[in-house]
């Protein structure tokens, strides 16, 4: 059954309770002539254009419109029996449109093939990224049309999504992205997410498959966190990864990053029941059955990815003690408040400044700053940051690329490499001092301006960037499309390196260029911790690192 939108609801409820109005109208006015009531018979017809002009046409409430036309026929033929008849005949109307909306998939949707072809012409026209990741635009608008028109066919929303999805990730841009609401999204990755058979399988630094995220029902054959899983269904978790569709949704811009979640998408795959091999706790090699425990694998997946991902609990922007000489600044996106861009997060930087120099004061030397989940915003913000913990000196952020305004495109110098039209710098305020040290917590979900500011501190002698992974690694600046079914988005502001080379985006070689300099092993302890003991082991690290360090 359909969701009626407001408006439809106004027209299905106002036309019935006019026409009743006017039936009795019909009867008054023939009693007591006034040329004036005629006009009563006008308003069904007005209000009906200005609902239709604020919500657009619905084709399912034609038989209302019609409705609410032939109640004008009052105006025009003032005999009672007209009137009352143009009353019960818009009553039939609207009450042939209430149904055809409640139980057709047609109601108010949307054309998908329609809003693929206008986002996929608007990105190939400008896309910054086409040459840089060899974009074959005719194989990619062959081989997701039918996908769309198919959607549009079965009035399918989810299956709309699941299309956009597997489009976007063809590019490996974390910029290039689709999203209508979060239960549509919830939707496409449970319809492809596979079986749950009780388990996610997790690789370890040194290669081992681990289930993790064990439902309690599997003790019983000698599975819990941390059990070997050998093989599935005759494959490796790696082979079998390739077999979850719901692999083709997600969108990853470096080839470690997408490594370092190998195998979490196999025990979606299979049937029923499916033979895993397994080396128990005693070291033996057995084979097991699991059976199927709900047909959604994706939400017991999603757990996994939440634990591996998070970032620390606390209010964004805020500083928190993590021991006597250490503190936490969690940034959670870059954005501050509605007034920051346009003073240049000047105000954002004078109170982080204060905030520090009081913790200070309490003899903290150093600071972890975490940008794990961290979902991207301002350049601004990055270089208000930048400036305020980089070193004394000049520091080096971003060239912007040089864009012909006559030829409405960007171009290219004598050397076939990008033409710069001007270097970013951040000046250091140095405000840790010399002895003061910064980890910055970087994971695949730290995206577009986090990545930036990853680019930018790498480069700084105090700060060392740690993570599982390096950040998500896209950088360019972004255009959003408001499409009919939700918003599409796309790289389309070209950022430079000095040379003229793209900034951090990766090419053809699936290689972005802002890797942490510390990638912390994600070994049988690091598991341990965060899937036993729910413990941050990321933050652990990092203060366990700033305490060796030497100075």
């Amino acid at each position: 059954m359909s969701k009626l939108e407001t408006l439809d609801i106004v027209t299905l409820v106002l036309l019935p309770l006019m026409s009743g109005g006017l039936w009795y109208m019909a009867g008054h006015a023939d009693r007591v002539k006034n040329s004036k009531w005629r006009l009563l018979w006008l308003i069904p017809m007005a209000s009906c254009f200005l609902i239709v002009y604020v919500a657009g046409v619905e084709k399912l409430l034609i038989p209302a419109y019609i409705g609410a036309v032939i109640l004008g026929a009052g105006f025009f033929i003032p005999k009672i029996k007209t009137r009352r008849a143009a009353s019960g005949l818009s009553w039939v109307l609207v009450l042939i449109s209430l149904p055809l909306c409640l139980f057709n998939k047609a109601y108010r949707s949307v054309d998908y093939v329609r809003d693929f072809k206008e986002g996929f012409e608007s990105m190939k026209a400008h896309y910054v990224l086409t040459e840089h990741k060899q974009v074959n635009w005719d194989a990619l608008y062959e081989k997701y049309l039918p996908e769309f028109k198919a959607a549009n066919k079965a009035h399918d929303k989810v299956a709309n999504e699941i299309a956009w999805y597997k489009f976007c990730a063809e590019f490996h841009d974390g910029h290039v992205n689709f999203g209508s609401d979060e239960k549509t999204r919830d939707a496409a990755y449970s319809r492809l997410s596979g079986i749950d058979h009780g388990l996610v399988i997790c690789t370890l630094s040194d290669g081992r498959t681990v289930a993790a995220e064990v439902d309690s029902s599997l003790n019983a054959l000698g599975i819990h966190n941390g059990t070997e899983i050998i093989s599935w269904n005759g494959m490796t978790p790696a082979e079998a990864d390739e077999l979850n569709e719901m692999k083709q949704l997600f969108n990853f811009a470096d080839a470690d990053n997408q490594k370092f979640f190998e195998g979490t998408f196999a025990a979606g795959t299979g049937g029923d029941s499916v033979e895993a091999v397994i080396k128990d706790d005693s070291g033996n090699i057995k084979t097991v059955v699991l059976d199927k425990i709900s047909d959604d694998y994706y939400n017991r997946a999603k757990e996994v990815y939440d634990k591996l991902l998070k970032g620390m609990n606390v209010g964004h922007m805020t500083l928190t003690k993590i021991n006597d000489t250490t503190v936490c600044l969690r940034i959670k996106t870059m954005n501050f408040d509605s007034i920051s861009e346009k003073d240049k997060h000047k105000k954002m930087k004078d109170e982080l400044r204060e905030q520090i120099l009081d913790a200070k004061k309490e003899g903290v030397r150093d600071i972890i700053i975490d940008i794990r989940e961290n979902n991207g915003g301002s350049g601004t913000m990055v270089k208000a940051i930048g400036e305020l913990f980089a070193p004394e000196g000049e520091y080096y952020y971003v060239s912007d690329a040089y864009f012909d305004h006559d030829k409405k495109c960007y171009v290219k110098n004598g050397e076939g490499k990008w033409k710069v039209a001007g270097d970013v710098y951040v000046d250091g305020e140095n405000i840790l001092g010399d002895d003061g040290r910064i980890i910055l917590l970087v994971g695949s979900h730290s995206v577009s301006a986090a990545d930036h500011l990853t680019k930018l501190m790498s480069e700084f002698e105090n700060t060392t960037v740690m993570g599982f992974t390096g950040p998500l690694g896209s950088a360019q600046g972004v255009s959003p499309i408001k499409l009919k079914s939700g918003m599409f988005s796309y790289s389309s502001s070209l950022m430079l390196n000095k040379d003229g080379t793209v900034y951090i985006d990766c090419g053809t070689d699936y290689n972005a260029d802002d890797d942490a300099e510390v990638i912390v092993p994600f070994d049988e302890k690091a598991f341990r911790e965060i899937f036993d003991e729910d413990n941050d082991y990321l933050m652990d690290t990092a203060v366990k690192y700033l305490e060796e360090m030497e100075r």
